[in-house]
């Protein structure tokens, strides 16, 4: 019996259990996304708020640059075929990881440099301000890849609800409560300036990953073609494209201050009060701890898919709390936000474990990340079509975007494990 035609449960065992560390992987990878938490809140919150009042753009212009900037985001599956396909070779040995945790810090370092040395009050802000948040989300999509594709890589299929949901989670949301209590004080001290440098200097973190072990580059961890006809004639594969594609529609970029649109529902309700904001951002995000640990306990428990589907119709339902949101209804707003919030981390949490059972350990990087762009492909236009629909009709805006929440239901339940992929169970 040749290795491609083993059990596929024996071959996974056989390639996890000998780099299996589950304390480290799971406290690394929150840490990645402990980073990425606190610079996704700074530029989803404060980048709008800051367009807002200091630069004096109006709604539409501020949702296309919050667009934008997560543009580097969409492109990141191409990366991850170069990062699987052209492992670095440094004194014998081959790293497909740990040379994208070295260029995401550095990446990191020297957007801090340039808001140290230059105030965003005075640059132009799209020739010079929307270049230098690029190059920090850039280094964000670095990290994303990089530790993504290491946890994909050492995580036993039972244990994607626990790492690749609630550790992920755990860490962006407690990242993402830092990013709502700080700035406000930052802009206190120093201005817009201090809250974009912090955003960027928190990133030299990533330099911690760098501790981890590679796993040895063998058998059906090799990048080859039998592993790229196995995955890509596979309907799963495009499935789960799918699914990621219907979830950047969803109620995502308004269910949470690191959604990206949340900003403008806040401003909608209750203005642009920048101690308001925060306080605001750091109780709907709060909802997301308890949440995270619930998400990835029960998928690993009842099986991802299961949790995957039965989370997406109930983030459906409790979207329909913000049918009947107006200006001044500041009290009902946060109390619904924190619920939203609450099952949009269960969702994610599900749905994240998901996407990793339909990966394959060759192309870890490469599928992984594919689907990771097709929420980021949609970013753009649910973007300015969200931007545009809220200040004319915030009723029709959230009725299509509970309808692609409940059809993210019907997409997973199509979802199925393949002869590559690394689910052992169904």
């Amino acid at each position: 019996m040749t290795y491609w035609t083993a059990p596929k449960e024996k071959r996974v065992s056989d390639l996890i259990n000998s780099v299996w560390q589950p304390k480290l992987i799971a406290s690394l990878y929150g840490l990645a996304y402990f980073v990425n938490g606190y610079t996704r809140v700074v530029f989803s919150i404060w980048i709008p708020f800051f367009l807002f009042q200091e630069r004096g753009l109006d709604t539409v212009d501020v949702a296309l640059f919050v667009g934008l900037i997560y543009v580097s985001w969409s492109w990141k599956m191409f990366i991850g075929i170069l990062i699987d396909a052209f492992p670095i070779r440094f004194r014998g040995r081959l790293y497909r990881r740990l040379p994208w945790f070295l260029t995401a810090g550095l990446l990191y370092l020297a957007g801090a440099l340039i808001f140290l040395f230059f105030d965003p009050t005075i640059m132009p802000v799209w020739t010079t301000f929307l270049p230098t948040i690029l190059l920090v989300t850039t280094a964000g999509a670095f990290l994303d890849i990089a530790a993504d594709s290491y946890a994909v890589d050492t995580t036993p299929p039972e244990w994607h609800g626990r790492v690749l949901g609630t550790a992920s989670r755990m860490g962006r949301v407690i990242g993402g409560s830092l990013a709502s209590l700080i700035p406000p004080i930052l802009l206190n001290i120093g201005g817009y300036r201090w809250v974009f440098f912090t955003a960027s200097m928190l990133g030299i973190l990533s330099f911690i990953s760098l501790i981890q072990k590679e796993p040895p580059l063998e058998k059906e961890r090799l990048f080859s073609r039998e592993a790229i006809a196995f995955t890509f004639t596979e309907k799963t594969v495009i499935i789960g494209c799918l699914t990621m594609l219907a979830y950047s529609f969803s109620l995502r970029p308004i269910a949470s201050s690191l959604g990206g649109m949340f900003a403008f529902i806040v401003k909608e309700v209750v203005g642009v009060s920048p101690e308001l904001v925060g306080r605001i951002s750091l109780l709907t995000l709060l909802s997301g701890i308890p949440a995270s640990i619930i998400g990835g306990w029960a998928s690993d428990r009842w099986g991802h898919k299961n949790v995957c589907i039965a989370s997406s119709i109930a983030l459906g339902i409790s979207g329909l709390l913000w049918l009947n949101l107006k200006e001044g209804m500041i009290i009902w707003f946060i109390i619904s936000a924190t619920i939203i919030g609450f099952f949009y981390t269960i969702n994610l949490a599900s749905l994240l474990a998901l996407m990793g059972d339909i990966t394959p350990l060759a192309l870890s990087s490469t599928v992984y990340q594919m689907y990771m762009s097709f929420v980021w492909i949609g970013n753009i236009p649910v973007s300015v079509v969200v931007g545009y629909l809220l200040t004319i009709n915030l009723p029709l805006c959230l009725g299509l975007m509970i309808f692609f929440t409940f059809s993210m239901s019907v997409f997973a339940n199509w979802i199925k494990p393949f002869e590559v992929a690394k689910a052992v169970k169904t």
